[in-house]
């Protein structure tokens, strides 16, 4: 790995930290939020490939949630989650050209992808490690959870997609190579 790449995958995780700490809603439950973290994770992916997503979103998301109270207990469950939602988005949009019809369609599918891995990750990952403390209250949670896990999974599918497309329209892209 290049030191250009290096310091790369060090900013994108302290932006998705940032944007998973800043910018945040408190949700239902704590420490349930909504944040725009997933919009940096896909932007990481689709900007810089698989590897850089899954960096910036297990490190920079599972950080964030140490630092909430009571985050920690997730922090475990984020970092695979979110590694993973980097990941793929990652897989998904690889190869796409700079320009073009595949670009776009290849980003639009892979940010709905990301969500879509999100929400699904924190509905079974919410269900099963909260049942260990109560068999009701796992499955309860993570229903109450999953709404607010689809807003945020769309708001970022939607905020990252409209930010790739701009910045890989400023070329941003040729910098980053």
């Amino acid at each position: 790995m290049s030191t250009k790449k290096l310091v790369l995958n060090g900013v994108m995780i302290a932006l998705v930290f940032l944007a998973t700490r800043l910018i945040s809603i408190p949700g239902p439950i704590p420490p349930g939020i909504i944040n725009l973290g997933d919009s940096v994770i896909m932007i990481t992916a689709i900007l810089l490939g698989a590897r850089s997503g899954f960096v910036a979103g297990a490190l920079g998301s599972a950080l964030a949630d140490i630092t909430f109270p009571g985050g920690f207990v997730f922090a475990p469950v984020t970092f695979v989650v979110k590694g993973l939602e980097g990941y793929i988005v990652g897989m998904v949009a690889s190869g796409s050209e700079k320009e073009g019809k595949n670009f776009f369609l290849k980003s639009v599918v892979a940010v709905i992808i990301g969500a879509i891995v999100m929400v699904a990750g924190y509905f079974l990952a919410e269900a099963f490690v909260l049942s260990m403390f109560d068999t009701t209250f796992g499955y309860t949670f993570a229903v109450t959870e999953l709404p607010f896990n689809l807003a945020q999974g769309c708001i970022s599918a939607i905020v990252s997609y409209i930010l790739s497309i701009l910045l890989n329209k400023a070329n941003i892209r040729d910098w980053l190579d």
